[in-house]
């Protein structure tokens, strides 16, 4: 029987799958995650901690404040919360309950912690999800063309930058003030001060988050920009681009498609901790939009020491980063086969 050889397409969709199976990428995959686990594990630790001894003052002092904040009333209070046992046994019994997705109750509002972070969650993830995508279609594509300009040019590669590294050194609130200034004075129509949840009015979710989108996608593109220029710039002077050249493919698909997969690895570990970057931006820009966020309930708790919903809201921001750089690790190898994973 004859067997048919499989076509360039079909192998260039059967790769990745072979790939997932293959041992050594299994062993890199659970490598990643264990590492992400051990360092979630430690990050946890240093949260509590420093919250609970760094921070003056606890929620005792609040919750007596209303009683006479006399010391006697105060050590009533720490004792009904638990204050008063070993700080290791405290986190003992806050990791094991946050484990379970049961940050506990707010000792301040008495709300349910994991209630109200599914509440700020969305929120804030998707102005950073929305700000990299963003920064992704700019920096990625005149990064590109910043290299090849730069070849003929360096004027030209200059002024096309230029834009860029100024967008790149606008702290988070300076964007998010500016474009709802510049919003409010000639584009009233485009932003919608309520916020509205995705699931009720796409519409109106998408004018609530374009402003914050920008405000935090921009400063991000100038880092893409600089970072697809350099490593395209390197690509393009390596000899295996001369050798396509000469055999005649076309501009697009060399720089397009062989120049561009080649500089992918770096831009992509890049996008990874620029996800964080964005997490951190969303904490700031929140306040300046009034999104009902992570961010604003960071400040909320800072300033009524509620010191169990802060460090929930904070082990959720860490978590959504690692998760994010984990994602880029799991992809490497499916984007660059150069990556050793044995």
């Amino acid at each position: 029987m004859n067997l048919v050889r499989p076509s360039g397409l079909r192998k260039a969709v059967l790769w990745p799958w072979k790939q997932l199976v293959n041992r050594p990428v299994i062993r890199y995959i659970i490598r990643r995650f264990i590492t992400s686990l051990f360092l979630i594990l430690a990050l946890s630790v240093i949260i509590f901690f420093s919250i609970q001894r760094l921070i003056p003052g606890t929620e005792a002092v609040i919750l007596a404040g209303s009683l006479g904040d006399s010391p006697a009333q105060v050590r009533t209070v720490e004792k009904h919360l638990g204050l008063l046992r070993p700080i290791t046994s405290q986190y003992a019994d806050w990791l094991v309950k946050a484990l379970h997705g049961n940050f506990g109750v707010s000792p301040i509002s008495g709300l349910k912690i994991s209630s109200v972070i599914a509440q700020q969650a969305p929120v804030s993830v998707e102005p950073a999800l929305l700000g990299l995508i963003i920064a992704t279609l700019l920096g990625v594509p005149i990064g590109a063309f910043a290299a090849l300009s730069g070849r003929r040019s360096p004027r030209r590669d200059m002024l096309v930058r230029l834009p860029f590294l100024i967008f790149y050194a606008l702290p988070f609130f300076v964007s998010g003030a500016i474009l709802l200034l510049l919003s409010s004075k000639f584009f009233p129509s485009v932003y919608a001060a309520v916020y509205e949840p995705i699931t009720s009015n796409l519409g109106a979710n998408m004018r609530s988050m374009v402003l914050p989108a920008i405000a935090v996608g921009l400063p991000v593109s100038g880092n893409l920009v600089q970072m697809t220029r350099a490593t395209m710039a390197e690509v393009l002077s390596q000899p295996f681009i001369t050798t396509a050249r000469g055999n005649g493919l076309t501009s697009l698909r060399l720089y397009g498609v062989y120049a561009l997969k080649a500089a992918s690895l770096p831009i992509l570990s890049l996008e990874g901790f620029s996800f964080g970057i964005l997490i951190s931006g969303v904490v700031v820009v929140e306040d300046v939009f009034s999104l009902p966020g992570i961010g604003r309930g960071l400040l909320l708790a800072i300033e009524n020491r509620d010191f169990l919903e802060l460090e929930a809201q904070v082990l959720v921001l860490v978590v959504a980063f690692i998760i994010g750089n984990l994602l880029v690790d799991l992809i490497s190898p499916l984007v660059d086969r150069r990556i050793t994973v044995g």
